[in-house]
């Protein structure tokens, strides 16, 4: 899982997620227990009700008809009673779960307001009605249970007076009913609302991942030609107010250490071409005025050859240090590269007679937009790379062909290869390769192929190294096909 932002989207979502599992969790719990109070406050109001004086049994039949009636004549009975009276049994509903003995279940709680039973007033006759004499009786604080039996589940309410005990029996599957109905709802809204909150916090990682995306395409455009680029500072993001700040004035040092080298360079090159000028005309008086075979002229000669090499690798740096600043000038025109690419094989074919040099018989015309001079020294440092590291006997091929966009140009050759090692690093400046290769006659200082391919991509194209067996080695020239007639 490498992407942050999907991490903090499975973070947040997570969190999230487990929070709103948490508040159904604890909302269904609520609900249970705001529901079981409800129906013991039922229970109570309707035991309560019938427990302010001694009453026969044909009180509790009327009372349990009116809860049939209450329950619906088309339903079985919902309640069912069970009464106590001086402990004798006066009243039992005909449907009373068998598997429920009221003598296994707890007596009523203590007396309502405190009383105790040195207090309690004389037991009223049968039947008496309540008056001022005759108050109502105290009630003891009813026990709330639940029970199951014959298939049912039941709560069941325990309360009484000094003298009579009532266990009021409710039948709860609707109950349960209900609240697995309002499970069921939960459990199938969950994984829309998961969903939900997975969209949310994917969304609300993308907000929060804007000023790594403006970092981003910041970096993305930072380049030789574009050190200018810097960051609008947030004004509603302190958090990345520091970020962005620090990010610009490291761009500021970056960009004045870049112009800084950028100049020294040119200077540099630009400062030795005259010495180096100087000193290859003293070298070539001398060589033109020293006794043949001598040791004066082979002195000369040496170091003639020297200044040549260092001559050629300040026009590169110079050419480099111009790349690097985005003031190389190209002098485009519309040309046919196929005539410099056969310049290229006529010279490799010279320089290397050892070597067997492949390329098509006909040159097909590929037009490009390209500056003469710098296309061909591009062309030539690759082929005079082909000559170098190539083995005894070895061969050179050259092909070209027209794409649809582009010009392509390969030039490969045979030798000792490039290590995958190697492959990363190829067009940095001064890289040379292995030991193999610089052991090769001629090697150069590792500026050829970064110079070949700034020149190529100061024309729109690209120089690549492509995939190729050990003992082959393959490069590839591109360049934007010109619809234009050459010059």
């Amino acid at each position: 899982m490498n992407s942050f932002r999907l991490r903090l989207a499975l973070l947040v979502g997570s969190i999230t997620a487990a929070l709103l599992l948490a508040a159904g969790l604890l909302a269904w719990q609520i609900t249970i227990r705001f529901n079981l109070d409800r129906l013991d406050r039922e229970l109570r109001n309707l035991g309560a009700a019938n427990l302010d004086r001694v009453v026969g049994d044909e009180h509790w039949r009327r009372v349990e008809s009116a809860l049939r009636f209450v329950s619906g004549a088309d339903r079985p009975p919902g309640y069912a009673l069970w009464v106590e009276n001086y402990g004798r049994t006066i009243y039992r509903s005909p449907h009373w779960p068998e598997k429920i003995s009221p003598a296994s279940l707890p007596k009523p709680g203590p007396y309502e307001g405190g009383l105790t039973f040195s207090t309690l007033p004389p037991p009223p006759r049968p039947g008496e009605s309540l008056s001022p004499r005759n108050p109502p009786l105290p009630r003891r604080e009813p026990i709330f249970l639940d029970a199951s039996a014959d298939g049912h589940a039941w709560r069941l309410a325990v309360m009484g007076t000094p003298y009579t005990t009532l266990v009021l029996a409710a039948d709860s599957d609707d109950f349960n009913a209900s609240l697995v109905r309002l499970r069921h709802v939960f459990l199938t809204a969950l994984p829309g609302a998961l969903l939900l909150v997975g969209g949310g916090a994917w969304f609300l990682a993308g907000r929060a991942m804007r000023p790594v995306r403006a970092f981003s395409q910041a970096a993305e455009r930072v380049t030789a030609r574009g050190l200018d680029q810097r960051i609008v500072t947030p004004a509603n993001d302190r958090e990345f107010q520091r970020l962005v700040t620090v990010f610009n004035e490291m761009m500021d040092r970056l960009e004045t250490s870049f112009h800084q080298a950028t100049r020294f360079s040119a200077d540099a090159s630009h400062e030795l071409k005259t010495p180096l000028a100087l000193l290859q005309a003293e070298l070539e008086h001398g060589l033109a005025s020293a006794p043949p075979g001598s040791a004066q002229q082979q002195t000369c000669s040496s170091l003639l050859e020297e200044v040549h090499r260092l001559t050629a690798i300040v026009e590169k740096l110079l050419l480099l240090s111009l790349a690097d600043a985005g003031r190389l000038e190209l002098h485009l025109e519309s040309v046919d590269a196929a005539p410099i690419l056969a310049n290229v094989i006529e010279d490799c074919a010279a320089l290397a007679p050892h070597l067997k040099v492949e390329s098509p018989v006909t040159l097909p015309q590929a037009l490009v937009r390209a500056d003469i001079v710098l296309l061909e020294q591009a062309l030539q440092n690759l082929g005079g790379n082909a000559i170098k590291y190539n083995r005894d006997g070895g061969r050179i091929r050259f092909e070209i062909a027209v794409e649809q966009n582009r010009v392509a140009i390969s030039i490969g050759n045979t030798g000792p290869g490039i290590s995958a090692a190697d492959r990363v690093h190829l067009f940095e400046r001064f890289h040379r390769g292995d030991r193999a290769r610089r052991r090769q006659p001629g090697a150069g200082v590792g500026l050829g192929l970064s110079l070949s391919r700034e020149i190529l991509r100061a024309h729109g194209g690209d120089l690549t190294l492509a995939p190729s067996p050990d003992d082959w080695t393959l490069f590839i020239v591109t360049l934007p096909f010109a619809s234009a007639p050459p010059a």
